[in-house]
């Protein structure tokens, strides 16, 4: 005896044993044509039998989205053709409209000859993995208190924001909002007043915002606002006046009526502002210039 444990070779003991596998399997041939798909990647993600996927051909409209049908036939065309091993992620669609995110290894299998006689996929379902990301992801750029963007979100976005906007050619605004007269609030009333007075302004600054617009509070009672696309004075002024009356509105906290207000600093993006730090200091020079020509207005820069 060698030691060594000698199996017949049997291949319906393999595809058993594939069928069985809690990941998925699929064999594509040279003529697209899906060869093999184990019970996992037939039933759990395409949701349909397994006699039903094999013999499919790429495109496999019933099985991908249409916005990931271009990726997916070129990485097989690159493994298939230039015989070299590869690695996607796409989301797959299941016979139900869910979607699932697959995470491939594809490899070329070649014959004796050596040419690539089909490819062999493992896929592995990160959808949960990666909702679990984004959930952590989300949580680091969260306020806790307010749930408004943090200010280490704020420091990566406008950045990112300018750069496109250069890009693009299109208009952007940043918006530096001070609260006017709230420190008084903690002194007085307590840091539980005060939390309850800014998740409140967190409210109302949401409000009368365009769906893509970002709020972030970037310090104690200091908060801003990036406008994407925008670029007339008049448009953002019809943002900005009526959210200053709303930061000026009576906030009642435990029988509490705090006099507050704010002071908002407008920047542009223009061809003087060469970059993010730039444009926020721009924002945070008009807003004490607010502040000094008698709070609760906005100013824009100069």
């Amino acid at each position: 005896m060698d030691g060594v444990v000698h199996f017949d070779w049997d291949p319906e003991f393999f595809r058993a044993t594939l069928d069985e596998a809690d990941i998925a399997v699929l064999v594509i041939s040279h003529a697209y044509e899906v060869i093999y798909a184990n019970r996992y990647l037939a039933e759990r993600i395409a949701g349909m039998p397994q006699s039903a996927m094999i013999g499919m051909s790429l495109p496999r409209e019933k099985t991908l989205p249409d916005e990931e049908m271009e990726r997916v036939v070129e990485h097989t065309r690159r493994v298939l053709e230039q015989g070299v091993a590869e690695r996607i992620e796409n989301w797959a669609l299941h016979k139900d409209g869910s979607r699932r995110l697959m995470y491939w290894s594809s490899v070329p299998a070649f014959d004796d000859e050596g040419k690539v006689r089909h490819l062999v996929a493992v896929g592995m379902d990160v959808t949960e993995q990666r909702k679990e990301k984004h959930q952590l992801e989300n949580l680091a750029h969260r306020d806790a208190l307010t749930d408004l963007y943090n200010r280490t979100f704020f420091e990566r976005r406008l950045p990112e924001d300018v750069l496109r906007a250069k890009m693009e050619g299109v208009g952007l605004a940043l918006l530096y909002i001070d609260l006017d007269c709230f420190k008084p609030v903690n002194d007085q009333h307590g840091h539980e007043a005060g939390d309850a007075v800014l998740r409140e302004v967190a409210a109302r600054l949401r409000k009368g915002l365009r769906q893509n617009d970002i709020v972030c509070r970037i310090g104690g009672d200091e908060f801003a606002v990036i406008l994407y696309g925008i670029s007339s004075r008049d448009d953002v002024g019809m943002i900005v006046a009526p959210m200053i009356e709303r930061l000026a509105q009576a906030y009642d906290i435990k029988g509490i009526c705090p006099d507050l207000g704010a002071s908002v600093g407008i920047a542009f993006l223009d061809d003087d502002v060469q970059n993010s730090q730039e444009l926020l200091r721009k924002a945070d020079a008009a807003m004490y210039r607010a502040k000094q020509a008698g709070k609760g207005r906005f100013a824009f820069a100069d």
